[in-house]
């Protein structure tokens, strides 16, 4: 175990003792309330919220931590002006391992430093290219799907989207065992990541996950150099030749890293955006028409990046799926020194969980909260601008996701073929499962099952 793993190790054991005073229980030992919280957050934590307050403590994965429930704590601890709130050690117990180096485990000065690396990868140049490179993947991909029986969305949705980002991402087209080799080896990281073992020992979750994690890395960290030398305008090439302040490149293993948890979060994030909406469109067929008849009213096959912002309908539609789903469900941060919340003193090196997926729905702010419905961010209605980050699926402050243009371009880019080709129609009698899998993405267990008619 390393020095500074060892040294977190005693400051859980030491510190999370020192929250006692908050209200709230931690449930059963070691486990808390951890499986209740997988199956139905929303429901724990509103059990949480009325029983105890917006601020009280809880039990999850071996880690005792304050609960922090509202539209105002997400705000503190997403802009944290005074620096007291650290992500990396937030994020070390459930994720450290699998997304070291990216951005989403780098603090303050150094997190700023490496945002650079990806800076013109998402200027304007850059997004216009990429539009234009993945509309014949999408149309290649989506002719195929109607001819298909026992048609489920997941997964074929899951397969273009790595193939657009092998194309966007990192200027390859990946066919045949590369491609199986490559998505196994993301689904086994972000499986190990759910193991509630947290071990890198033969035989268990977690060491597959990291098996994968260190196949990510070795075909990253090959790739860094090659795309450096290539001139070439995907995004690793643009990551590639990021330099410091200092003009020096970034090391190939700090490259590699970045852009394996982009592509990640690129790739997973939009699958579970793209079937959630597949789902509550093909529930509300007025919905649905109304996004075909928007896109079919630009008169074109293919989307432009300039046609984004026209699609006013579809961008509801997405803002909607990502307040029912935010891709990021809990946010964590560590205290780095004494804080206080709601009038608690929360000692240093505490770790505070808030949660997007809990104020997306609360009832205080959000009419009829677990609706689909896209109008709530309408002109003249606006409810998520009660509150500065009511609506937080993307983060906010220094970390606030600089890929969230991206993935509404990609999200418009698909709906965009989809619902011009087909009408999307639930089976008869379907019923969204009650096992909706929330973490770490939404999605239905059984991996959608749609039916596809021709238009």
């Amino acid at each position: 175990m390393s020095t500074a793993r060892a040294e977190l190790d005693y400051l859980h054991a030491r510190d999370n003792t020192r929250i006692g005073h908050l209200p709230g229980r931690y449930g059963l030992p070691l486990l808390g309330r951890t499986f209740g919280f997988i199956v139905e957050p929303f429901a724990v934590l509103d059990s949480i919220y009325r029983e105890y307050g917006p601020v009280s403590r809880i039990s999850l994965t071996f880690q005792k931590m304050v609960l922090a429930l509202g539209p105002d704590y997400i705000q503190a601890l997403m802009l944290d002006r005074e620096q007291l709130y650290s992500a990396r050690m937030g994020y070390d117990g459930p994720l450290g391992d699998f997304f070291s180096g990216g951005l989403l485990v780098r603090d303050f000065t150094e997190h700023r430093l490496h945002r650079r690396i990806m800076q013109t990868a998402f200027k304007t140049p850059a997004m216009r290219q990429y539009i234009g490179e993945m509309q014949p993947l999408i149309d290649d991909s989506l002719t195929g799907w109607a001819s298909m029986e026992n048609f489920h969305f997941y997964p074929h949705i899951k397969t273009l989207l790595l193939d657009i980002g092998a194309r966007v991402f990192l200027g390859l087209d990946l066919k045949g065992p590369e491609t199986r080799r490559l998505n196994q080896a993301f689904l086994d990281m972000m499986a190990g990541t759910l193991a509630l073992i947290r071990r890198d020992w033969p035989g268990l979750l977690y060491r597959k996950g990291m098996n994968g994690r260190r196949e990510l890395e070795r075909f990253f960290i090959d790739l860094v150099p090659q795309k450096r030398a290539s001139g070439g305008t995907d995004m690793a090439s643009h990551f590639a030749r990021e330099t410091t302040p200092e003009g020096e490149l970034f090391p190939d293993d700090v490259v590699a890293y970045h852009l394996i948890f982009l592509l990640l979060a690129a790739h997973d994030t939009t699958t579970s955006a793209l079937t959630m909406a597949s789902y509550y469109l093909a529930q509300h067929q007025d919905w649905q028409d109304r996004l075909r008849e928007e896109l079919q009213g630009l008169g074109k096959d293919y989307l432009d990046y300039d046609d984004l912002p026209r699609l006013e309908e579809c961008e509801r539609s997405f803002h909607e799926v990502m307040r029912l789903h935010p891709p990021v469900p809990q946010l964590m941060r560590r205290t780095v020194r004494e804080t206080e919340l709601d009038g608690y003193a929360i000692p240093a090196h505490t770790l505070v969980q808030v949660s997007p997926l809990y104020v997306h729905r609360m009832e205080e702010w959000w009419t009829r909260p677990h609706d689909f419905d896209p109008d709530r961010f309408a002109s003249g209605r606006e409810e998520h601008k009660q509150h500065s980050f009511l609506w937080a699926p993307f983060g906010g402050g220094a970390h606030k996701c600089i890929g969230m243009h991206f993935a509404d371009m990609l999200y418009k880019s698909i709906m965009a073929q989809l619902l011009t080709r087909y009408r999307l129609h639930l089976p008869q009698g379907y019923r969204l499962p009650a096992r909706l899998q929330h973490f770490p993405f939404a999605k239905p267990m059984d991996n959608l099952p749609l039916v596809l008619e021709r238009l």
